[in-house]
Formats: structure tokens, sequence, C-alpha cells
């Protein structure tokens, strides 16, 4: 009998720390229904979902996934790169919102062992849907699923739907290609380091390393060392964008126009060849004023000539930062470029007083 009731147990902790592994969701309805993902943060209760599903609008009604279907109300509070929104909740969904936006989420073991996984989303009525799918590509960015049988079929409504594999959070369904019937996920380290510094949190990168950011500047050995191409004019002579690779100097500045994003620079490393390396720092002192800064971008590198781009981060630059160090897993580079999707406002330009290139 205390066998059994051991056994029992065991089994039901081990339903407890699977139940606590994945992050409670939540159906949506704002400018489209969608799918959201709850998680706290010093006792406040956020959703992230695709902006996609907000639309032009700051307000959403949420449905928990449970069979108390709790209800919630969520305002906007910000919008990211990658199609992804932020929004604060409030009500009764919200008595269930555990799953803490600082733990730690790695998906290398998970991603390196499971090919099949469940896109599970909640219904209207807060019920739970789970269709099977296999994961047919994996990126540094995005993971594609396909799914598995007719039965399974990945629609238009499911989108911020989470993508579970081996019970562990993988990804956010952003969208479904109506061709192939596929599905793009964003990686969930990767939406959740895209959401931390709105909340003044490290990012996991950013944590591991040491060294500081004016060290990082301070130091010799910047391998940017020309400015190739760029597809936005400068704004005036003043504001060249060869500024962005004279030294670390905050009397020159970069600005281009601010139209057409995304906005790229490629910059090619010092000696026509590949180097290994590991970080870039980004530097926006001397940029005034702070509506001028680039906000969302992308970091991609190439060993080639010409084409050949692979992304190796991305993120939010905050006007907080005088200097924002970025740094990724080592990969060998001969161009790198710098990809803004977006700034802070100001209608006059958009730019940074230099980019440093760092040797692994």
């Amino acid at each position: 009998m205390i066998r059994t009731t051991a056994l029992v147990l065991v089994i039901l902790l081990q339903v407890a720390r699977t139940a606590e592994a994945m992050p409670p969701q939540a159906f949506v309805k704002a400018g489209e229904n969608g799918q959201a993902v709850l998680m706290s943060r010093l006792n406040e209760c956020y959703a992230l979902t695709p902006a996609h599903v907000i639309g032009d609008g700051f307000f959403a009604t949420l449905v928990g996934g449970s069979s108390a279907r709790p209800r919630g109300e969520a305002d906007l509070l910000q919008r990211f790169g990658y199609d992804l929104a932020v929004l604060r909740v409030t009500g009764a969904i919200t008595d269930n919102c555990d799953f803490d936006l600082g733990g730690s989420f790695s998906l290398d073991r998970v991603l390196s062992t499971a090919a099949n996984g469940q896109i599970v989303s909640v219904n209207s009525d807060g019920s739970l849907s789970r269709r099977e799918v296999r994961v047919s590509d994996v990126g540094l960015l995005y993971l594609r699923v396909s799914p598995v049988g007719p039965e399974n079929q990945l629609f238009k409504g499911l989108s911020g739907s989470l993508l579970a594999l081996d019970d562990a959070p993988a990804g956010i369904l952003m969208s479904v290609d109506p061709q192939t019937a596929e599905g793009k996920v964003l990686r969930f380290d990767r939406a959740v380091e895209t959401v931390r510094p709105f909340f003044g949190m490290k990012t996991t990168s950013q944590g591991a390393e040491s060294a500081s950011l004016e060290s990082e500047v301070a130091n010799e050995g910047n391998l940017a060392e020309i400015v190739e191409r760029w597809s936005s004019p400068a704004v005036s002579a003043e504001y060249r964008v060869s500024n962005l690779v004279d030294g670390v100097d905050a009397g020159t500045v970069w600005l281009a126009e601010p139209e057409g994003f995304p906005i790229e620079v490629v910059v090619d490393l010092k000696g026509d060849r590949v180097h290994p390396i590991d970080r870039v720092v980004l530097v926006g002192e001397g940029v005034t004023p702070l509506e001028r800064l680039p906000r969302d971008f992308e970091l991609l590198v190439s060993t080639r000539e010409d084409g050949g781009w692979m992304p190796v981060f991305s993120g939010t630059y905050f006007t907080s930062d005088n200097s924002k160090l970025v740094v990724f897993a080592p990969v060998r580079a001969r161009k790198i470029m710098l990809r803004i999707y977006s700034h802070w406002g100001d209608s006059m330009g958009v730019g940074l007083s230099d980019f440093v290139v760092r040797p692994e």
C-alpha cells in the first residue's frame, strides 16, 4: 500500500512539473481572433501575441484555456519586431498567470531530439485543441512545421498558438502558408529575448557576458573596415554613412532618411577575408534627439562576396541605451549587415554613431 501511494505521488509530481513547464494560453479577440501566451513579471500578467492579431487597436478581450473559462481584458503596451506585441492583462484570467518571464528557455536539447510536436490553441469556449505537427526546418529565428494528416490542418485564426515539443514551449505560431499549409513559428527563446528588454531585463546572451559595454567599445580591434553599400541616403554630408566606421567618436553620427524600412547597411570586415566573430556593439551616443535611434533591428552575416546572408541576432535598441552589446553564437563572416526595421519616431532621420565588430 505504501509503495502504491508513493508511486501515485511520483506520477502526480511529474504531471505537475509538466503543467508548470507550459505557460498558460488564451483565446484573443481584438482586430482579429487569435491566441496569446500568458507570462508573469513582478506579480503582473502579460500576454504575448502576434501584433497582427491586435491590428491597429489597443485593446483585447481574452478567454483562458481551462474548464473555468476565466475571462480577462488586455491593453497594448508595446509592438516589437517579428510581429510581436505585449499587452497588460487584468481580470480573473490572471489567477493562473504564473509562468515567469525571467525563467531560462533553452531549446538546444528539445530541438536536437524532437521531430514531432503539437500546436496548442484555445477555443473561444476555453477548451484546448491540439494539432499534431512535424518540424520540417529549424533556423536561428523561425521553425517550420507541417501538419500530420488532414485532421491537423493549420489555418488563419491560430496565430499566437504555442508549439509544444516534449511538453516544453518551443515557439509561437505566426502565420500559415496558404499554398503549402506549413506554419511559420517564431522560436520561443527568440520571442522572450525580444520582449525582455522592455521590462528592464537582460537577454540570455547578454546575461552570459561579464564584459561591460564600456570595455567592449574602448578596446582596439574593430573588424568593421568600410561600409560597402546602404539602402537609404544620408540626411546630409555631415551625417554620411562612413561615420559608422570612423572610430568610436560621439562627434560623428550617421543619419539616414527614415523612409523605406527596412534600412540596410552592409559592412566589409578587415582584410577582405573571413573572420570568426561573436559580438557587435551598436553605439548610439551622440545621436540626438533620442527618437532618431533605431528601434527593432537585425544582424546578418555572410562569408561570400555577394549574398548568402544568415541571421544571427535580432532585438530592440531602447532610447535608454548609450550602447548596445549584442552577443551571439560564434560564426564566420566576411561581411555583416545591419537591418533596421523601425525607429523611435523622428521624421528627420535614423542612425547611430558607431558600428563595432569584435573578433571571437
